[in-house]
């Protein structure tokens, strides 16, 4: 059978019986038989509290940390976030673990507990070369000269989006069971999926100004 543990609410009552009226473990478990407690467990508490005068566990009582050791927190610190000025740094936990030896489950454990580290998830955006930058930067200026506010009013801004007919696939989650010892001997029609090099598509498009927006334009490709 497997042992009950004390919730908060036994602890705080066997606490205030014993500050309060001074009951022993067996007068508890007498007047509580619905509670269930072993009388073990109860004398191990009520030393607790006739020393402390508390029911938490002291400060430092449990085992002793072997691996999220102060100094592995300290590597796992200077190596997950990224330097000052020099953003993509970082390692992930895989590349800390062949690097310093730290599982990889503890450096995550480090991150979240000892670090106070929440995660975010990066997103793929136009890499842009100092060139691009200037160019954007002239394109803008020659825009604001040449949109005034009574221009401004008479233009329209377009975009559009393209929709295939084919939808994209996950070559990952795209696998054939067989009961076969070898590829070879599974049929080609049943590991071979055609696509077409250029699917059917259409393409919408919208337009919005200060007057309003546009109907939905569709264009078959």
């Amino acid at each position: 059978m497997a042992k009950r543990l004390l919730t908060s609410d036994d602890k705080s009552l066997i606490r205030a019986l014993r500050l309060e009226k001074g009951w022993g473990s067996l007068r508890m478990i007498t007047e509580f038989p619905q509670r269930q407690w072993k009388r073990s467990t109860l004398n191990d508490l009520i030393k607790k509290i006739d020393e402390t005068g508390d029911t938490n566990r002291k400060q430092g009582s449990g085992r002793p940390r072997s691996v999220r050791t102060a100094d592995n927190i300290a590597k796992v610190e200077e190596l997950i976030s990224s330097q000052e000025g020099q953003p993509g740094t970082s390692k992930s936990p895989r590349e800390i673990e062949r690097e310093t030896g730290i599982s990889r489950r503890t450096v995550q454990r480090i991150a979240k507990f000892d670090l106070r580290l929440k995660t975010f998830r990066r997103r793929e955006v136009q890499l842009l070369s100092h060139a691009d930058r200037v160019k954007r930067l002239a394109a803008c200026k020659r825009l604001s000269r040449r949109l005034t506010v009574a221009k401004l009013a008479r233009t329209w801004f377009t975009d559009e989006k393209i929709f295939t007919v084919q939808t994209p696939t996950n070559s990952q989650n795209d696998r054939v069971y067989a009961n076969v010892a070898v590829k070879r001997d599974i049929p080609s029609e049943r590991l071979l999926k055609g696509r077409k090099l250029f699917s059917q598509s259409i393409m919408h498009s919208v337009a919005v100004s200060q007057l309003g927006k546009s109907s939905l334009v569709f264009v078959l490709l």
